[in-house]
Parts: structure tokens; C-alpha cells; sequence
């Protein structure tokens, strides 16, 4: 099935270089972009892009939770400031590629959680041809909160009933401990698989699988970040979610 509206979430693994602190990956961000742009031109489809936080925003906190016990509001500042850095990277290789975007800063619109956002201006931008940018930040509400860029994407993909919901990685989709690509994944099996945690302050893959688990869209796929289009366009590409 091609996909006719989506949330895309592009996985700070896949721009960002996770070993080293604050820095992007662009031939990975570019690649992906392009991929995005030729979907979008071909097909009018209505995208939303949400991205993580990778080596920028997941370093930060892991940072400061190492040094203090809470998110202080200074500490809150540094997030939004490694966050908005990689946002900016985000939105020129959108814009250089030709992707009318729009940016917005999870902090403007939410409050505590994903659940106490003002989505209007992402959905607004949405139907006017745009394609609205987001991701996962942080937010001052008494103490510093973190806003989960997959908790964002499978609440966007609700809220405006997508059709598709991709996570797009560093890896072909989700690997069973030898290494080996699942197909499909359904909410009841039990499986081990390998979760990578470098950096990761939102729980990793697992969390990530649980949390798709929670979207309404009929395709729910975590593909490879060189598999955009190829999953947008309907193409049985790397681990189908199965959430109902």
C-alpha cells in the first residue's frame, strides 16, 4: 500500500554519528531528505517528519542526569539548544532539497507530555502542502520533562490518521539476537533481540517497539534509512509492525 499520509520519524541514529558527541551525519540526512522529496513530488502524500535526538539532545541529557539528580531549567536550555542545532540541519537539508518544511519545536507546542500538545500549527502546516518538521526535545514544567520524538510520532500519526508510520534507523529493521531480520512483529510474541543503548535516553528499540505497538496507522514499519522510499511507495521492506 502507498502511502497516502505518514509520520516519518528519522531515528538519531541515522543522522547523527552516536559516538561522537554533536555531530551530524550528513550523507546519512541527506540521503534519507532526498528520499522524502522524491516520494513527496511523485505522490502529494502528506508527511510529517519527526526526528530524534542522537548524538545532540540524548547526550545532553545522559550528560546532565550523570552530574545532577533532576532537569534543572538551565539544564532544560542546554536540550533545546543541542535539539534546535540538529533541527537546523534538518530543515536546510529539507529546504536544499527542495522540501517546502516548516519547523516546530516541540517545546513551543507541548507542555509536560505528547498528550498536552497544541498540534494545530503541525496540522495546519500539513494541509496546506507543507511538510511540518519536528522532534523530540525538552520542556520546563517545574522541573525539565523530555518529549519523546517516537511518543510525538505515533501521537501525530493518530491524531491525523496516517496511513503509514516509518522509523527509520541506522539498521535494515529489528534484529533477533543472531542478527537476523524479523519480518513481522506482533504484539504478543516473545522474542529476544539485540537493543543497542549507546546514548539512547528514551528507552532504546524496545521501548521504541512498544510504543509503535500504539499507533493506528495500517502500516507501521521500522525500516532501513536507505528503505524511505522504497517503504513509502508500499514495498515490503524491514520489520512490519503488527499492532492490532
Amino acid at each position: 500500500m502507498k502511502c497516502k499520509s505518514a509520520v516519518i520519524k528519522l531515528g538519531g541514529s541515522l543522522i547523527t554519528d552516536k559516538s561522537s558527541p554533536r555531530t551530524i551525519n550528513w550523507d546519512s540526512l541527506n540521503d534519507s531528505i532526498l528520499q522524502i522529496y522524491k516520494y513527496y513530488k511523485e505522490s502529494n502524500a502528506k508527511i510529517v517528519l519527526v526526528h530524534g535526538g542522537g548524538s545532540f539532545g540524548h547526550y545532553e541529557v545522559d550528560k546532565i542526569r550523570k552530574t545532577k539528580n533532576v532537569i534543572d531549567s538551565f539544564s532544560t536550555s542546554l536540550i533545546q539548544e543541542s535539539m534546535l542545532t540538529l533541527a537546523l540541519a534538518v530543515l536546510k537539508s529539507s529546504i536544499n532539497s527542495g522540501i517546502p518544511a516548516s519547523l516546530h519545536p516541540a517545546h513551543t507546542i507541548c507542555k509536560s507530555n505528547v498528550k498536552d500538545c497544541n498540534y494545530y500549527p503541525i496540522i495546519n502546516d500539513l494541509n496546506n502542502g507543507l511538510i511540518p518538521i519536528t522532534y523530540g526535545d525538552a520542556v520546563f514544567d517545574g522541573e525539565g520533562k523530555i518529549i519523546s520524538g517516537d511518543d510525538l510520532s505515533v501521537q501525530i500519526s493518530n491524531i491525523i490518521n496516517s496511513d503509514c508510520l516509518i522509523f527509520a534507523t541506522d539498521v535494515e529493521g529489528i534484529l533477533d539476537e543472531k542478527g537476523n531480520l524479523i519480518r513481522e512483529l506482533r504484539r504478543d510474541q516473545n522474542i529476544n533481540i539485540i537493543n543497542r543503548n549507546v546514548f539512547d535516553v528514551t528507552g532504546g528499540i524496545i521501548n521504541k517497539i512498544n510504543k509503535a505497538f500504539n499507533s493506528k496507522s495500517n502500516n507501521i514499519r521500522i525500516v532501513s534509512g536507505k528503505e524511505i522510499y522504497n517503504a513509502l511507495n508500499g514495498e515490503d521492506v524491514g520489520t512490519k509492525i503488527i499492532s492490532l
